[in-house]
């Protein structure tokens, strides 16, 4: 999708932040909507369609993981929704499970928020075509039944931008990874290059976003994902 043609709602409890997005967004080609929290967010989401939400996390009266939990509660397929915010004290687990495709820090470029509306718009047959240039030393590799096997003991579950493994390995959250999985019973393999975005030490589970997927996998990983539509982008598992 063009950003001619895509619709934004940015919802931010700081006015000033709310006007100097809308006028980055505005000059790129978006049709913008603003609220100030999430409680007027709903009411312009309930009464628009909109293809992207853009939302501070942390917000008077309803804020933005609330906001998304209501969004996943409507018969309405939600939009594409990125979390803009300046503190840490929150689930990456639960807001990437939550359905939310790119988490951005303050303060926040223009050219950064520009790039990851990019790829949230971007069409699924288009993405992660791109390997990386860079050796990327740690790598997860798991020895698989099958897909229904692996998702009821959590040990891989497939999102709409990446995928939950088990691992054991010392990762950290935004490194990069190399991830090798072989199904025995469906005979298929996933080859990809991802970033971590989520660790659970004490599980002993990780989040992986994807950034490459090999030619030889991309069919099948493609087919599962439209397939199954799954609302989470990274599965808590």
């Amino acid at each position: 999708m063009r950003t001619d043609e895509a619709s934004i709602l940015v919802v931010d409890d700081e006015l000033e932040l709310l006007e100097i997005f809308s006028a980055w967004l505005g000059h790129s080609g978006f049709r913008v909507f603003t609220a100030p929290n999430g409680a007027e967010a709903l009411k312009v989401l309930q009464a628009r369609k909109v293809d992207v939400l853009l939302s501070d996390i942390r917000m008077p009266i309803m804020n933005g993981v609330d906001l998304v939990r209501n969004l996943n509660q409507m018969e309405t397929p939600p939009p594409k929704i990125i979390f803009v915010t300046g503190y840490g004290n929150f689930s990456r687990r639960e807001i990437f499970g939550l359905g939310v495709e790119a988490l951005l820090d303050k303060p926040l470029s223009r050219p950064i928020l520009l790039d990851a509306l990019d790829r949230c718009l971007m069409d699924s047959a288009d993405k992660w075509l791109t390997p990386s240039p860079q050796p990327i030393t740690q790598r997860i590799v798991l020895e698989l039944e099958g897909l229904k096997e692996a998702a009821t003991a959590s040990t891989f579950t497939l999102g709409r931008g990446g995928c939950c493994v088990a691992c054991d390995l010392p990762l950290k959250e935004e490194s990069p990874v190399d991830l090798s999985v072989r199904l025995a019973r469906e005979g298929l393999g996933l080859e990809a290059q991802g970033t971590v975005a989520w660790v659970d030490t004490e599980q002993k589970k990780a989040g992986v976003a994807f950034d490459y997927l090999q030619p030889e996998c991309r069919p099948w990983v493609l087919a599962r994902i439209n397939s199954e539509n799954p609302r989470s982008f990274i599965p808590q598992c």
